[in-house]
C-alpha cells in the first residue's frame, strides 16, 4: 500500500521538532494562527489542511510569517508555472513513469532525509517538465501524509545522453528551482549524480549559473554507484545496486499507486484558481521569476 511510503514519517516528526525547540502543543498552536490568517485571504481558493499547514511551518523553521509567504506562493506558482503541474495519472505522466524511474525510499537516511532517485530506463526520453510535475505531486502527497524536513537527490546518469542534456537549459532549472525556493523551502542536504559521463559538465554549467555557492557546492559527481553504500544499509540499498532493499521498479509502482490513491485531491487541484481581483497586494510576475530569462541566483536552503 502506499502509506508504506510514509511509515516513519511519525519519527522524523518527533526528531525535526526537537532540534527546533518546538513541541506538539506549541506547534497547534501556530497551526491555529495559520489557519485563522488563511480564513481571511479571500483571493486563495481553499483553507489548507491542518497537516499541510504543520508542514509548511516546519519548512520554514516555525516562521509563522514566512509560512503564510509560501503558502501563498504555493497556490500562486500553479497560476505562474502551469507546466510544471499537472495530473500525475494522466497518460502522458503515466508513459514518462513507465521510462524513467521517479521515486523515494520509504526509509529515511539517518531517521530524517527524505532519500529521492532518478534513473532513466533507457536513452533520450529525459523531460525536465515532465519530472517537474512528478515531482510537484510527490510533495502534494507528502504535504499531507509525510514530514517534510530534508531530502537528498540522487540522480542516475547510466542512460543519459546528450541530446537528453541539450533539451536542458537555464531558465526551466531556474524554473524548477524557483518552486524550491519560493514554495517549498526543502534544505538540501545533497545532490549527487552518479554514473556520471564527461558532458556532465555542460549541466554542471548551468546549474552553477543558477544556484547560489552554498548549493552548488552540494552537488556531488560520482563516475560509479559506491556513494550509495555510504548513504544506504546493505538491507534498505535498493536491488539494483546490489542491496536487499526494494527495486527502483518496485518503489516506482508505490508512487504511481499513491497518485491514484489520492486522484481526488489531484482532480480537485485541476479546478484550483487564484481570484486575483480578489489579491490585495496585485502579483509580480517579474519580480517573482524574473525579467527575459535573467534569474536571480537561487537559495534553497
Amino acid at each position: 500500500m502506499s502509506q508504506d511510503l510514509f511509515q516513519q514519517a511519525d519519527g522524523v516528526r518527533k526528531q525535526a521538532y526537537k532540534s527546533l525547540n518546538k513541541d506538539e502543543k506549541s506547534v497547534e498552536e501556530d497551526v491555529a494562527v495559520v489557519n485563522q490568517w488563511l480564513k481571511t485571504q479571500h483571493h486563495l481558493p481553499e483553507v489548507m489542511s491542518d497537516p499541510a499547514i504543520r508542514n509548511f511551518l516546519l519548512m520554514n523553521k516555525f516562521s509563522v510569517e514566512s509560512t503564510k509567504q509560501k503558502i501563498g506562493m504555493y497556490y500562486t506558482m500553479r497560476t505562474l508555472l502551469p507546466d510544471l503541474y499537472g495530473n500525475p495519472t494522466c497518460p502522458q505522466i503515466k508513459d514518462f513513469m513507465d521510462d524513467m524511474f521517479v521515486c523515494f525510499h520509504p526509509v529515511p537516511m539517518q531517521g530524517l532525509y527524505k532519500v529521492f532517485l532518478y534513473k532513466a530506463k533507457r536513452p533520450n526520453i529525459l523531460s525536465l517538465r515532465k519530472l517537474a510535475v512528478v515531482v510537484n505531486s510527490i510533495a502534494e502527497v507528502r504535504l499531507m501524509k509525510d514530514c517534510m524536513y530534508r531530502d537528498i537527490m540522487i540522480l542516475d546518469m547510466e542512460n543519459i545522453t546528450v541530446n537528453d542534456i541539450a533539451k536542458i537549459t537555464p531558465p526551466l532549472i531556474a524554473e524548477i528551482f524557483t518552486i524550491y525556493a519560493k514554495v517549498f523551502s526543502l534544505r538540501l542536504e545533497a545532490i549527487y549524480l552518479l554514473n556520471a559521463p564527461s558532458f556532465v559538465l555542460q549541466l554542471m554549467a548551468m546549474l552553477k549559473s543558477v544556484l547560489k555557492p552554498k548549493i552548488f557546492n552540494r552537488i556531488e559527481v560520482h563516475q560509479d554507484t559506491e556513494v550509495l553504500t555510504q548513504i544506504f544499509t546493505s538491507d534498505d540499498l535498493p536491488k539494483d545496486y546490489g542491496g536487499n532493499g526494494p527495486s527502483l521498479q518496485e518503489l516506482n509502482d508505490l508512487v504511481m499507486l499513491m497518485f491514484e490513491d489520492h486522484q481526488e485531491r489531484f482532480d480537485q487541484l485541476d479546478k484550483l484558481k487564484i481570484d486575483e481581483n480578489l489579491r490585495v497586494e496585485k502579483l509580480n510576475r517579474d519580480e517573482i521569476l524574473g525579467v527575459r530569462g535573467d534569474f536571480k541566483k537561487l537559495e534553497v536552503d
